[in-house]
């Protein structure tokens, strides 16, 4: 992943100026910072969830474009804020399948991609439990 001048404004405010990133696949970084250092917007940008105001973003080589769907690039893409509303009411499959749906998965792919999923994160046996009996943290 790479960022090139990734800026965001809210209110002609200042909430990520000018970031320049290059992460080589594989590797894991922290992001760390004081509150409103804009640590979630850095993000929210990069998981394609917040659209910067100024700046590129490339995933694999591949420009993420404002305002298109960037499917392509989504597909490599996760990215689930801890104050993301849950519907309580699933369970793990079908909460998973139907974020795959909202990405435009289409099956047989979508349901081999979330059992990858499963057993990537190590919770394959917690597939049928409600999507609120697991942790958050």
């Amino acid at each position: 992943m790479v960022t090139q001048g990734l800026t965001k404004r809210f209110d002609h405010q200042g909430a990520v100026t000018n970031v320049d990133l290059s992460i080589a696949e594989g590797a894991v970084y922290g992001l760390m910072g004081p509150n409103g250092a804009g640590k979630t917007t850095l993000i929210r940008m990069l998981a394609t969830a917040e659209e910067p105001t100024r700046g590129e973003i490339y995933l694999f080589g591949d420009r993420l474009v404002a305002g298109a769907d960037n499917l392509r690039i989504k597909q490599y893409l996760g990215y689930l804020p801890d104050d993301y509303p849950l519907y309580e009411d699933l369970n793990v499959w079908d909460y998973l399948d139907y974020f795959a749906r909202l990405y435009h998965l289409k099956n047989p792919g979508r349901r081999h991609r979330i059992q990858e999923v499963l057993e990537l994160v190590q919770l394959t046996s917690k597939r049928y439990s409600r999507i609120n009996s697991l942790s958050r943290g």
